[in-house]
């Protein structure tokens, strides 16, 4: 079996909403760049609009999952990112986590370049930040090798975007305080300070860690940097995410 047997494999499942058996499959994806093959085969399978990205592997040991020496990157889908407030069934998805995160809309095209992006090169790219929420879902086991969980968009089951700010220069990001409700009762709190002590740095990492599949970081796209809360497993009912100055992000489950 090769890459795009892989792909049509991987979103098939997704659409019946099962995982995959990782006995046949554990030796297709050899590297990353196997990984970012499959994602882009999933991207053009899904319309070809990458509405954004997740980074991960921002850590030597992490990247080790991924037979990695950078940080990697998973594509988020057009047509399973929402804007908030968000209805969605919990049909759709097999084991949901949900996690509130920061994210980075750019205002500016990051193609690779052999000369690392400065810190004031991606400030200046970044048109606003925006609260959301992702749904984390694999195709994979838990057990399954990292690479095959790359190739299936490092697990993104659906992204939930709040409302840009534009005015993020003012923000303390080293610290901005994060809560989860569900129907009303706080279940999670949480701090943009767990990503790196500033989510910002996670898009310098990812800017600095290309290529990326599907064309890479491009203008309109959002960057989401890892979670502030820790992952929950979904049920019914409303989640809101409260992210003091950047706002809030509101999501209904139903069965």
């Amino acid at each position: 079996m090769n890459l795009t047997d892989l792909t049509e494999q991987l979103a098939q499942a997704r659409v019946d909403g099962r995982t995959l058996d990782v006995s046949a499959w554990r030796d297709a994806v050899g590297n990353v760049e196997d990984g970012y093959a499959v994602q882009t085969q999933l991207a053009e399978r899904a319309g070809g609009e990458v509405r954004g990205w997740k980074v991960t592997a921002l850590s030597a040991e992490q990247q080790r999952l991924y037979d990695a020496t950078r940080p990697v990157g998973g594509a988020l889908l057009a047509p399973f990112v929402h804007a908030a407030p968000a209805t969605l069934s919990l049909k759709r998805y097999i084991t949901p986590l949900l996690e509130c995160e920061v994210s980075f809309l750019l205002g500016a095209d990051l193609p690779p370049r052999a000369a690392l992006y400065t810190r004031d090169e991606i400030e200046a790219a970044i048109e606003a930040v925006v609260p959301v929420m992702e749904i984390a879902d694999c195709r994979w086991p838990d057990d399954a090798p990292g690479l095959l969980k790359l190739a299936d968009s490092m697990g993104n089951g659906a992204f939930i975007t709040g409302t840009p700010v534009k005015d993020w220069r003012k923000i303390d990001l080293t610290g901005t305080d994060v809560t989860l409700s569900h129907d009303g009762t706080v279940t999670e709190r949480g701090s943009s300070a767990r990503i790196l002590g500033n989510p910002l740095l996670a898009v310098i990492a990812l800017a600095n860690a290309q290529p990326l599949p599907a064309g890479g970081l491009k203008r309109g796209q959002i960057v989401t940097t890892g979670t502030c809360t820790t992952p929950i497993p979904m049920r019914a009912g409303r989640y809101v995410g409260d992210y003091g100055v950047l706002g809030t992000v509101q999501l209904d489950m139903t069965e």
